[in-house]
């Protein structure tokens, strides 16, 4: 009898240490190492040392955590590119809309600005694009995804999307359309080092593929959000139109200077 109880004891101890092991294991998240081909385009736009060690991952459970939904201007340096060595002063503005609603305008470039909004359902979208320096207009359907809730440490989701380029200076004339097949991967958390500090903060990368207009397309972007402060290093197409009807390299990288 003595011997059934210490059994069932020692059984009982072993399964509590089991799930308080699985249960750490859970809180401290999935460590996802840098696939080597990110590894190599990221190190080549934004130079060695950037994204360093792979940290614990964690789903994402609130975007605006990674994202915070305030004003404020940020300066960047252009580490890569055909601004590279320069600094721009860029930003998040909130715009006025009825009802109360939301809406906010990114400034990625001194003439590439992305206006975006929170789901109800909490995902932080980008529905559309100005490119002053083109005077065009891009609207996407679906909205691009930007921070989307919910994604788990190496997700992948796939879209399609319906694109119209239209004239800023007349919007009912369209110059181009047509269409775009994309994916939008939550690679990992990842040690990242900027002028600004040095930051745990989340990767995703965005490719898309298709045609708009008369050019067949491909492009891949990254951006890295650190908690609380928000866009810390990013990679991206300057050129809105170039990249989708010339098929330029004006790929950029920039790094945050100051938070």
């Amino acid at each position: 009898m003595e011997n059934r109880i210490a059994m069932r004891t020692i059984l009982t101890a072993t399964l509590s240490l089991l799930l308080l092991a699985s249960g750490s294991a859970r809180a401290q998240g999935v460590v996802l190492p840098l696939p080597p081909e990110d590894q190599q385009n990221i190190t080549a736009q934004l130079g060695p040392g950037v994204v360093g060690t792979p940290l614990p991952s964690s789903p994402i459970s609130d975007p605006s955590v990674y994202f915070p939904l305030e004003q404020k201007s940020q300066q960047f340096q252009v580490v890569a590119g055909p601004h590279a060595g320069t600094v721009q002063t860029l930003g998040l503005w909130k715009a006025r809309r009825p009802g109360g609603k939301k809406a906010w305008r990114f400034q990625m470039t001194p003439s590439l600005a992305g206006f975006m909004r929170e789901t109800e359902q909490g995902d932080i979208i980008m529905a559309a694009l100005t490119d002053a320096g083109e005077g065009v207009v891009v609207v996407t359907t679906p909205a691009n995804p930007f921070i989307p809730k919910g994604m788990q440490p190496g997700e992948t989701r796939s879209y399609t999307q319906q694109v119209s380029v239209n004239y800023l200076d007349d919007p009912s004339d369209q110059r181009y359309s047509g269409s775009l097949n994309g994916t939008y991967t939550y690679v990992g958390t990842y040690q990242v080092t900027v002028p600004a500090g040095t930051f745990p903060a989340v990767l995703f990368r965005v490719h898309c593929e298709g045609r708009v207009g008369p050019a067949h397309t491909q492009n891949t972007g990254y951006n890295l959000f650190a908690p609380g402060v928000g866009m810390v290093a990013m990679i991206l197409e300057e050129d809105v139109t170039a990249f989708w009807l010339f098929n330029i390299d004006s790929t950029t990288g920039k790094v945050l200077m100051s938070k």
